[in-house]
């Protein structure tokens, strides 16, 4: 979705990862003109600022240059605390080192430091992750130095001219090994130098001899592998390889119709790699799996530099032929358009056809507001993926994940969840089998037995006890004994119709429920006399208690 816009035909860069806010720095671009064919250039920074909820960015500061910019880069490179350096490669061959601060209005002189060594149009350049004083530039006639941002007037090759001559298209440091460089030309070779032996140490080459190449990154993690794009439109291909095997692309990606001008690979994911074309298309692949994962909402022009936004990963910035500098979310979301309807302004009320009749006012409906849903990439990128995770289950059961490492993502592998068992209360555990073994055998009175002598208390042994009656035979005379009824004097009396005796049995045992049961099968005066009995109990009781209380 794209969130800022602004229209110039330039070149561009972004601030460094660590800069906040994320700027884009703008360097009027070479061999192009706009509909006006001005042809003054300047360096420009702009501020992405979304608190502005427009498509505007802020302009910050600008600085009128001499020569048009082939090529950008905004170097991390950290003197006393500055914004770090820009790079331009001119097309008169000069290489600039400019101060961001100085532009940005809080400098002086904006020009550090300025070299024209090249003798023609400077149309690479790339800085060295690991010591960003370095910065590696390549242009005609198979020249590629490489400068000391601490000793600018004096740079170095990394080895012999490369034969035949021709133009430099790409330079490319290595991402994981700090004296590795890679150049490129346009007819599709490329070379790998070793900078401690100033020599070439592997050349690679398409051997269809179509391959025009526009552009070449290192892989972000795997430090053998990098990527070639072909701008011929008869192969219009991006080629994957592998140094350890470097007779064949170890993979071709094939979604565009026409040539590749520009890619870009996400520092922050290595399965997100860019790529315009002469097709209009931007497209985002899974380099790993050569999957299209998202094609950005573009207009019908072709983009001649994509680039990620370091600061914040979802972002990225596209150069057009049309004049214009667009900044995309791959993020998706939701965005507000007005459909207006044009209505010629020309027309006279009063009496456009000559009739001599006046027309009644020009109706004309307000703009509407549509809100168009753009979804995000297939599948969530790396930074905002969970590395590991974990999450308990019922039954002690422990759900965990992780994502394999980037040397493992080389080849598609299936994500798996590991689902164990964790055992923390051995106990607990011991006599969940216990009672679960008793259930499934049927052996409930020999497991009420073991309870009752393992049980710490006499409470404890008399719930068992309870619990084992369920499961004998003659269950309700055992209740009555466990209860302390004496069963056989109670039902002597009961065989004989002594209902009287059996009453005093009950009371003598403080059984009074069971003593007024047994009464109303005695008669009224055995109920009555049965009832005072307990009442009387229960005064002498609540007598106690206040005599006991004063």
């Amino acid at each position: 979705m794209r969130v800022k816009e602004i229209l110039r035909t330039a070149t561009q860069a972004w601030s460094p990862a660590a800069q906040h806010p994320a700027r884009l720095a703008l360097g009027t671009a070479a061999q192009q003109l706009d509909a006006s064919f001005n042809t003054s250039s300047a360096l420009e920074i702009f501020e992405v600022d979304f608190a502005d909820t427009s498509l505007d960015m802020k302009l910050r500061g600008t600085l009128p240059t001499s020569n048009r910019f082939h090529s950008l880069i905004w170097v991390a490179f950290d003197p006393e605390g500055s914004s770090g350096r820009l790079i331009g490669g001119s097309e008169s061959g000069s290489v600039t080192v400019f101060s961001p601060d100085a532009i940005l209005g809080v400098g002086e002189d904006a020009v550090i430091g300025q070299s024209h060594k090249h003798t023609g149009p400077v149309r690479a350049l790339d800085y060295n992750r690991f010591q960003s004083n370095l910065v590696a530039s390549g242009a005609s006639d198979s020249e590629i130095y490489i400068w000391d941002l601490n000793n600018f007037s004096n740079p170095m090759t990394p080895g012999t001219k490369a034969q035949p001559a021709e133009d430099v298209s790409v330079v490319a440091w290595n991402s994981q090994v700090q004296h590795i460089l890679a150049s490129a030309n346009p007819s599709g070779k490329a070379i790998v130098w070793d900078l401690r032996k100033n020599e070439p140490i592997i050349k690679i080459s398409d051997h269809s001899n179509r391959m025009h190449c526009s552009g070449m990154l290192w892989h972000p993690d795997v430090a053998t592998q990098l990527v070639l794009a072909s701008e011929d439109d008869r192969l219009p291909v991006i080629q994957m390889w592998d140094l350890r095997f470097a007779t064949s692309p170890l993979k071709v990606l094939e979604s565009h119709t026409r040539g590749i001008l520009s890619i870009s690979w996400s520092q922050a994911d290595p399965e997100l790699l860019l790529s315009s074309g002469k097709d209009n298309r931007i497209l985002c692949w899974n380099p790993n799996t050569g999957e299209v994962i998202y094609e950005l909402p573009t207009a019908n022009q072709w983009c001649f530099d994509v680039q990620w936004c370091p600061r914040n990963p979802a972002l990225l910035s596209a150069a057009s032929f049309d004049g214009r500098i667009s900044v995309y979310s791959v993020m998706g979301g939701r965005l507000q358009q007005q459909q207006h309807s044009t209505i010629s302004a020309s027309f006279d009320t009063s009496d456009p056809f000559g009739t001599g009749q006046t027309l009644p006012p020009l109706q004309v409906p307000q703009p509407s507001e549509e809100t168009v849903i753009v979804p995000p990439l297939k599948k969530p990128p790396k930074w905002v993926r969970r590395p590991v995770g974990a999450s308990f289950a019922f039954g002690g059961k422990l759900v965990t994940f992780e994502n394999p490492t980037a040397a493992a993502q080389q080849q598609p592998i299936a994500r798996q969840v590991q689902v164990s068992q964790v055992t923390t209360e051995t106990e607990f555990l011991q006599r969940s089998a216990e009672l679960q073994a008793a259930l499934q055998s049927g052996s409930f009175t020999s497991f009420c037995h073991d309870k009752i002598r393992s049980a710490p208390s006499d409470a404890e042994q008399d719930i068992w006890r309870f619990l084992t009656v369920n499961f004998e035979d003659e269950a309700r005379v055992k209740f009555l004994r466990l209860l302390g009824f004496s069963v056989n004097v109670v039902l002597q009396a009961l065989l004989v119709g002594n209902f009287e005796g059996a009453v005093d049995l009950c009371l003598n045992d403080g059984r009074y429920a069971e003593a007024i049961l047994l009464s109303i099968s005695g008669g009224e005066e055995l109920l009555k006399k049965t009832q005072q009995h307990y009442l009387q109990r229960q005064t002498n009781s609540v007598s106690m208690v206040t005599a006991y209380n004063h």
